[in-house]
């Protein structure tokens, strides 16, 4: 690529030249979908301008030998808590010029997006399923797909994807202690809401340091890290030394950085791992508060039966087939 690309922060006075390039970029888009709730080419001028001036919200136009070629806007996840809002955020919209498209420039703005919010663990974005190029360029950059969609038309489906710029590594002993101290906080703060904080106290005191190094000595236990703090841990085992079937334990994301995708992080990791890919039948042992989230993954209750068990748990399985 010859041409120098920059990202220049947007002012509300650039609120005309950003609409028109938006509706130019996505006008083949929208004659081709006709999704006119959710298409960027029917946004108003003073949608533009509101959004240019949420405090939430920033605009960066794409610039090519300082011509304005597109623009991108990354917003903060409205949704996260007050701590981590900081943490999560959404690409939407980015768009290029057509006579731009094609030359690797949307590569490379988000790269930029990237360097630009070095304190964000989690970025998001939609895009439309049907537009296989695009959804192609996102996976290239780091995006996973998640199991979210949304019918907009019949010809039309938007899919959402996400990139965790977490740390991923396997478990070391000088783990067990921040990991047990991770998973307490969770029975306190956390699942108490379901069992009550004197059953969860009482639990507490069996997952200490000893007891973590004890799972990890026969599962694959991995640990997920920000800013070198460990933020979650999840482990995956064979079940009862089962070649075929396999069991997911110890699936924890510190209390403040729940919402953060950090858990589907963590899900993706253990089904990449060996001992779920050769296995046809998955086990999750899924608490009160966790089981819905499990569920979003395909896990359903084991043998239709919907009790919790001796443990207080609800067994939960996933079958699949092995090639």
């Amino acid at each position: 690529m010859s041409e120098e690309i920059k990202l220049v922060l947007a002012t509300a006075d650039d609120a005309k030249v950003i609409h028109q390039m938006q509706y130019e970029a996505f006008l083949p888009l929208y004659e081709k979908y006709h999704d006119d709730e959710t298409s960027p080419a029917k946004e108003s001028l003073d949608t533009v301008v509101w959004k240019l001036t949420q405090p939430d919200s920033e605009y960066w136009l794409i610039q090519s030998d300082c011509k304005n070629i597109g623009a991108v806007r990354v917003v903060k996840d409205k949704n996260t808590t007050t701590y981590n809002r900081n943490c999560v955020k959404w690409i939407s919209p980015i768009f290029i010029l057509p006579e731009f498209q094609n030359r690797g420039i949307g590569q490379l703005v988000i790269k930029k997006i990237f360097e630009a919010y070095p304190e964000t663990i989690t970025f998001r974005l939609a895009t439309i399923k049907q537009e296989t190029g695009n959804c192609y360029l996102y996976e290239k950059c780091g995006f996973v797909r998640t199991l979210k969609e949304h019918i907009v038309n019949e010809k039309m489906t938007l899919v959402y994807y996400e990139k965790s710029n977490v740390r991923i590594r396997r478990f070391e002993d000088k783990d067990a202690e921040n990991i047990s101290n991770l998973i307490v906080r969770n029975f306190i703060e956390v699942n108490s809401r379901d069992y009550g904080i004197t059953a969860m106290k009482e639990l507490a005191q069996s997952h200490d340091a000893a007891w973590v190094k004890q799972v990890a000595g026969y599962a694959h236990m991995y640990v997920f890290e920000w800013k070198n703090q460990i933020i979650g841990v999840g482990s995956i085992s064979s079940y009862w030394g089962s070649e075929t079937e396999s069991i997911l334990l110890t699936i924890f994301v510190l209390p403040e950085f729940h919402g953060n995708g950090i858990g589907r992080t963590i899900i993706r990791t253990l089904e990449s791992d060996e001992l779920f890919t050769r296995a046809s039948r998955i086990e999750i042992p899924a608490s009160i508060t966790g089981v819905e989230f499990y569920r979003r993954f395909g896990y359903d209750f084991k043998n239709g039966i919907k009790e919790l068990d001796d443990e207080g748990q609800y067994r939960l399985e996933k079958f699949r087939k092995v090639e």
